[in-house]
């Protein structure tokens, strides 16, 4: 998992974020052409969904060996995670994918006397005639990457929380694990977590 957060993070700095800095200082016209407007759109989307599908990957992950841990111990293989790691990368992809189909650069005014397009308004979005059906897909992928993955966070914390709070009450009146043992236990949970 964390290879995955790495390399789509990697992927955001080294090719998504020059162009938004660059459009901070300079906004309008788009300067690096249409192909690498669709590239950006792809990447940036598809980076930021496998960001969310890895971080969820690993609080289900968190769950499971606090939680159920005997259960993790039959199915952690390595196998395993790269199928993942896998899973994650076309899954982002195949959901990024509607965002550099809909994505070009257009000119954004036009002088209405002439009719000509302001070559200073050259933008890279998704133009107006397209916004519609985008609509769509923003709502979707609004549900789908922020508000399912917020819930699943928080109930698998949640659940981690109540499983602690058992676990500290009945180390605390089991007379055959002392205080020490009680303490490592919980140093050793707050690793996971951290």
């Amino acid at each position: 998992y964390l290879f995955t957060l790495a390399i789509s993070d990697a992927m955001t700095l080294l090719l998504a974020l020059p162009p938004e800095v660059y459009s901070i200082w300079e906004a309008y016209p788009w300067r690096f052409g249409q192909s690498f407007c669709i590239l950006k759109s792809f990447i940036m989307e598809m980076t930021s969904y496998s960001s969310v599908l890895t971080i969820t990957g690993f609080t289900i992950e968190r769950y499971l060996s606090i939680c159920h841990p005997m259960k993790l111990q039959h199915c952690c293989h390595i196998s395993r995670a790269k199928r993942c790691i896998v899973l994650i990368c076309v899954v982002s992809m195949l959901s990024a994918l509607p965002y550099p189909v809909h994505t070009r650069t257009f000119y954004y005014v036009s002088d209405p006397n002439s009719g000509k397009h302001i070559p200073d308004s050259l933008v890279c979005n998704i133009p107006q005639k397209w916004t519609g059906r985008m609509i769509t897909v923003f709502q979707l992928s609004t549900f789908v990457y922020f508000v399912l993955p917020m819930g699943i966070l928080s109930l698998m914390y949640i659940l981690i929380g109540i499983k602690l709070h058992k676990t500290e009450l009945r180390t605390k009146y089991d007379t055959q694990y002392g205080q020490a043992t009680a303490t490592k236990a919980r140093r050793a949970i707050l690793k996971i977590l951290l």
